[in-house]
């Protein structure tokens, strides 16, 4: 992201909740119209989705960069509450993310604690007005089983949990 990213984010943070047309006149130059212009059609995108699906291997104990970059990218101050109303405007909005994490991070495993992942993933899509009961976090747990030597004899609980991930996945798509 850019300075003019950023520069356009303060200056609609200390205006309070716009509607993205007020946004776009809040423009002062040709780099903050080119960012503007890339932020608001991911922002459209978003809003007029139904249901958000999302692929989010887990790297470092969180999601990937990519992930991150886009994450990054469509929070903007304002974007996901109606100007007029304050009404959250994703509350309805279907997010569906299929994570795949090369050890184990669940509950009740000895790392758990170090799943930087899925709770970020609640908080973040909680945060921007997706209802707790319209996220759905899928995870398979020990992909790496087969390069990882330390996680060698796992491969039954691997397969297990890649079943239960795919199964989930199939209720959700049957569902629809």
């Amino acid at each position: 992201m850019r300075a003019a990213y950023s520069d356009l984010g303060r200056r609609v943070e200390r205006e309070g909740v716009l509607s993205l047309d007020e946004v776009a006149a809040l423009v002062e130059n040709p780099d903050e119209e080119r960012e503007w212009a890339l932020t608001r059609s991911l922002i459209e995108e978003l809003r007029a989705a139904d249901t958000v699906l999302l692929g989010a291997p887990m790297y470092n104990f969180t999601v990937s960069t990519g992930l991150k970059a886009w994450i990054d990218r469509i929070t903007f101050p304002g974007a996901y509450v109606d100007a007029g109303t304050g009404e959250k405007l994703l509350r309805d909005t279907r997010v569906v993310v299929v994570a795949a994490r090369g050890g184990g991070y669940g509950p009740g495993t000895p790392r758990e604690h170090f799943d930087f992942q899925i709770p970020y993933l609640r908080a973040y899509f909680g945060n921007l007005g997706v209802a707790e009961d319209n996220l759905r976090i899928i995870a398979a747990e020990l992909t790496r089983v087969d390069d990882i030597p330390a996680l060698n004899g796992l491969q039954p609980l691997a397969a297990e949990s890649l079943a239960r991930a795919e199964a989930a996945v199939d209720a959700i798509a049957a569902a629809v």
